[in-house]
């Protein structure tokens, strides 16, 4: 019987969660698909902004719209 070395995935290195740019804080990707950029990238998330100014995206850049 042959021993087979496991290594447990580093979760900082294999998959990373996004963030939000303005304050750091992780969201999923769903949140990130629906109230991200063209890139799902998050400019704002409910610890520091409202859902209203999220859904106006007034904090995407104009050139990410």
């Amino acid at each position: 019987m042959s021993t087979t070395d496991w290594t447990t995935l580093e979760s900082e290195t294999s998959t990373t969660a996004p963030q939000c740019v303005n304050c750091g804080n992780q969201v999923t990707r769903q949140f990130a698909r629906v109230f991200g950029d063209n890139r799902d990238v998050v400019h704002a998330c409910p610890d520091c902004s409202t859902y209203r100014e999220m859904k106006t995206s007034s904090f995407i850049p104009e050139q990410h719209r």
